[in-house]
């Protein structure tokens, strides 16, 4: 059961802030053209250190992660046809080691996350065609 691990955003639970930023709407047509779900690429900075925290804030907002078979347990059974993994990518993270020296490592965005965003038709500003 994916939901054994799920945490939530309570009042009574330890703060933990995110700050998210919308970079791009997406939507999924029907075979008819209908379109059937819209989506958002995010950037989100966890500002705590919080499990599942960008999950959980993201949920709780009507907005899980694609594929998230814990917090997306609803749209999860479509949502794997088309990208069969949790929509979940560090693009970027700075360390401190220990000698008090940053280091920052940045990776693009993953093949299969790549492919499935193709998947979809962008709209809104600054949308573009494939």
């Amino acid at each position: 059961d994916n939901t054994k691990s799920r945490v939530y955003v309570s009042e009574l639970g330890q703060e933990a802030r995110t700050l998210i930023q919308v970079r791009a709407s997406y939507c999924m047509d029907d075979a008819s053209g209908m379109q059937t779900e819209s989506f958002s690429l995010v950037e989100a900075k966890p500002i705590t250190g919080r499990t599942h925290q960008i999950r959980a804030h993201l949920a709780s907002v009507g907005r899980p992660l694609v594929s998230d078979p814990a917090y997306a347990t609803q749209a999860f059974a479509v949502d794997i046809r088309w990208c069969d993994r949790a929509f979940l990518h560090c693009s970027r993270i700075t360390l401190q080691d220990i000698g008090g020296e940053l280091c920052c490592v940045e990776a693009p965005l993953a093949p299969d996350l790549l492919s499935a965003l193709r998947s979809l038709k962008r709209f809104g500003a600054g949308a573009r065609t494939k």
